[in-house]
């Protein structure tokens, strides 16, 4: 028994060393609003023109509080293969020879990472999209009103907060506070309502969300890639895939998570 207990001790010595050596990656996923607006989200809402000065300023005190948390790597939502591509803008936009373009990845992303002095950016997506119209035409001809009357309302709240979210006097660094809030994340219930429009023989809805759930393992996976150990890894994507990221990162045990919300108190 004596020798068991001292192979155990062995063992959980050589683990709390390698541990010691070899810390878990700190990952943060920063939800955002997309700056360009439009796109194919559920709800796309409408954006202020973030080149103008003050919303420069504004973006300028978003990357002071992201500098705090000291990101050893960026993650930007884009697809891998356009990486190689997106750096070779970012290395011309720290040599001078590029402007940052209307875009959450370069606006925050590049002028973060080159405030930081990070050689490159990495990109993590993967491409599924979303047939809304077929969720709905299979709610309304199984007589799921209820669910789309849920939609319809859940469609109105949001809009209306983007609209009082893109006010003049609402920062930039209020807008992401807010987009990071759990009330805010919680919202994610609402692919749970898509999921349930259709029917046994043709679950559209199911089936649609299937796909987002893969589609952010994959994401997550491609995270846990630049994740290495002992690195401090800063994700920037669309508040919308923030509930499945976060939880994702939460349930790994190779990493650990990091709340953006802690760096937006003021």
């Amino acid at each position: 028994m004596r020798s068991v207990i001292a192979v155990l001790a062995l063992v959980l010595s050589a683990a709390s060393a390698i541990a010691d050596e070899d810390p878990r990656p700190e990952v943060m996923v920063l939800g955002t609003f997309h700056f360009t607006g439009g796109g194919a989200d559920y709800i796309n809402p409408a954006v202020d023109d973030y080149l103008a000065p003050a919303r420069q300023a504004e973006i300028e005190a978003v990357v002071e509080r992201l500098a705090a948390f000291r990101p050893t790597r960026i993650v930007v939502e884009l697809a891998p293969q356009h990486e190689a591509a997106f750096n070779e803008t970012y290395a011309a936009y720290r040599r001078g020879e590029q402007a940052l373009t209307v875009n959450e990845r370069q606006q925050i992303g590049m002028r973060l990472a080159a405030r930081l002095g990070h050689d490159r950016l990495y990109a993590a997506d993967y491409s599924a999209g979303m047939d809304f119209e077929a969720m709905f035409a299979a709610g309304q001809d199984n007589g799921q009103t209820g669910l789309l009357a849920r939609l319809e309302d859940l469609r109105a709240r949001i809009e209306a907060d983007d609209a009082r979210l893109n006010r003049p006097d609402v920062t930039v660094g209020q807008r992401l506070a807010a987009a990071n809030q759990p009330e805010f994340i919680a919202l994610h219930d609402v692919y749970l309502t898509l999921a349930q429009l259709g029917s046994v023989d043709d679950p559209v809805g199911a089936n649609e969300m299937t796909n987002w759930w893969g589609r952010n393992l994959q994401i997550f996976a491609q995270i846990s890639w630049v994740a290495e150990p002992g690195e401090r890894v800063l994700v920037i994507y669309g508040a919308g895939h923030k509930f499945l990221l976060d939880q994702f990162i939460q349930d790994s045990v190779e990493m650990d998570w990091v709340d953006p919300l802690d760096y937006f108190e003021d």
